[in-house]
């Protein structure tokens, strides 16, 4: 239901472009969600004037987180789904904190607003978010779903109360989204939950202190028994709303079409079968990616950009040579015998450029995330491979030499380099540029023999001075500055990675020693048990 709700919202232009902008979608989706807060926020039993007073504290505090996004200088890519994620969230928050406040109101014991306090799912939202969508969203999340919870609470909650559930929902929202964007594991959830409870009991007791209708442990004195029940139901809580995000995250994940960071630490696992296959079918390539993934990794680090997406982005970015690994160099073992020497310029680059798309294919087919998909489409651009180009070009000149000079009657056509050149996109996110350059660093690098370092550092500059110049990397937001970082990232990392050993001197024969009782060699020596 909700995919076709989607579809239906998704408005486009003729040329496929969306008609609105992330941030003009999530403030659309927004608005549905007052919408919705509104109605749930109108009871039958409350009276005009509180309904307008609570519908125009929904709206002005819209207006005002409006403007706190607008400001906010981060780079989110809010299409329709992940707008509505967040918007979903919110509303549900909101109506699990109505739901407790009529909870309480029909059980049979009684139940202050203080211990109230200790039960709500503050986490819920800001955590999903966070994990989800990134930790700037989780804090705005966190002060969505305390401004509006405002709005909810009942006409005879005490001021003191109202002002103690937003201070402990926006302390708990924001450990929540803080804690929950460094998730590596799905255990981690569990702490971050654990933490947040601690967050809520301690907030909980240190605001009780100073008012009369404060938890029931502060009234009349300490009571053991008071404290032990309501520190279980703080942690219970959090802990519930810790298992259920552990639980619920991977259907969210494939509702809306987004990947956490436990997913991609999933997929950078060498046990992953396509992974498997290309180590197996194509052993070249395999290495090939290896040392892209780390090349790239150096490089996010260095520039601030992602590098757990960089890395496997890395690893995937070439597993549409699975397809035919034979006629890629990094596979052949004898170039002597290459089978491009029997094809012609032309059919061995649509074989070479065909590489990126049948990636596409096979990611899709094991539904790996769509950024792993555009590095794939992304990492040549809209390059040529210039090899089979020169190729071409040469054999054009020769034949129209011999056709000038009259030898074969039929003049040839001329080189269409279309025919040579990648389909692109142009990398389109940082992640995606830095494994372009780390893809034709890594491959440049190792053809050269015995290069010193400054062999590599004139192929790095090269590289990167042409890769400038076509225009490779204009729309994958990398600055200047950015690249200068990344060639000394990548300079460093090939030195560790083509380090030079030790020459070791042959051993002389000893000529009173019989050839079993000769000493062994370095190699037989460090292989010996």
């Amino acid at each position: 239901m909700a995919k076709v709700i989607l579809s239906m919202l998704r408005r486009r232009k003729g040329d496929g472009a969306a008609v609105l902008n992330g941030r003009q979608r999530m403030l659309l989706v927004a608005v549905v969600g007052m919408l919705l807060l509104c109605y749930l926020v109108v009871g039958p039993g409350q009276t005009i004037g509180e309904a307008a007073y609570r519908m125009t504290w929904l709206v002005l505090s819209g207006v005002a987180l409006t403007i706190f996004y607008s400001v906010d200088h981060t780079r989110q890519e809010l299409n329709w789904g992940r707008s509505a994620l967040v918007t979903i969230l919110i509303c549900a928050q909101i109506g699990l904190f109505h739901a407790f406040n009529n909870i309480r109101e029909i059980l049979p014991w009684q139940v202050s607003y203080g211990q109230m306090l200790l039960a709500l799912p503050y986490a819920l939202a800001p955590g999903i978010t966070s994990a989800m969508l990134g930790r700037r969203l989780g804090v705005f999340t966190s002060l969505c779903t305390s401004l509006f919870g405002l709005a909810l609470l009942p006409a005879d909650c005490p001021r003191m109360i109202a002002q103690d559930f937003f201070v402990i929902s926006l302390l708990a929202g924001f450990v929540s989204a803080l804690l929950c964007s460094r998730v590596h594991k799905r255990e981690h959830i569990l702490y971050a939950g654990f933490a947040t409870g601690a967050v809520v009991l301690v907030s909980t007791i240190a605001l009780g202190c100073f008012q009369d209708s404060g938890l029931a442990m502060l009234r009349g004195g300490f009571n053991p028994v008071s404290f032990f029940a309501e520190a279980v139901v703080a942690f219970g809580v959090s802990f519930l709303v810790s298992v259920f995000i552990g639980g619920f995250m991977p259907f969210l994940e494939g509702l809306f079409n987004i990947s956490t960071h436990i997913t991609w630490l999933e997929w950078a696992d060498m046990n992953h079968p396509v992974l498997k296959k290309l180590q197996m079918t194509a052993p070249g390539t395999f290495h090939h990616s290896l040392y892209v993934q780390r090349l790239a990794e150096a490089a996010a680090e260095a520039i601030g950009a992602d590098v757990t997406r960089a890395g496997v982005c890395g690893l995937y970015h070439d597993i549409g040579k699975l397809k035919n690994p034979q006629y890629f160099t990094e596979n052949i073992s004898n170039q002597a015998i290459s089978p491009h020497h029997e094809l012609t310029p032309e059919a061995s680059a649509r074989i070479i450029i065909q590489h990126v798309q049948d990636g596409v294919d096979i990611a899709r087919e094991y539904k790996l995330n769509s950024r792993i998909i555009a590095a794939i489409r992304e990492h040549h651009g809209t390059l040529s491979t210039y090899f089979f180009y020169r190729k071409a070009l040469d054999r054009y000149k020769e034949e129209k030499a011999k056709f000038d000079a009259g030898s074969i009657d039929t003049c040839p056509d001329e080189v269409d380099k279309a025919v040579f050149s990648y389909k692109g996109p142009v990398p389109q996110t940082r992640e995606s540029g830095i494994v372009s350059m780390a893809d034709a660093v890594e491959s440049a690098t190792r053809s050269l023999v015995n290069p010193t370092e400054e062999d590599i550092r004139e192929m790095v500059e090269k590289i990167f001075r042409d890769r400038i110049l076509d225009g490779h990397l204009q729309d994958c937001q990398i600055t200047l500055g950015d690249i200068e970082k990344m060639k000394e990232s990548f300079l460093t990392t090939l030195r560790t990675m083509n380090h030079n050993r030790i020459a070791y001197p042959k051993p002389e024969p000893d000529l009173n020693t019989t050839p079993a009782e000769a000493p062994p060699t370095p190699a037989e020596s460090s292989a010996a048990p």
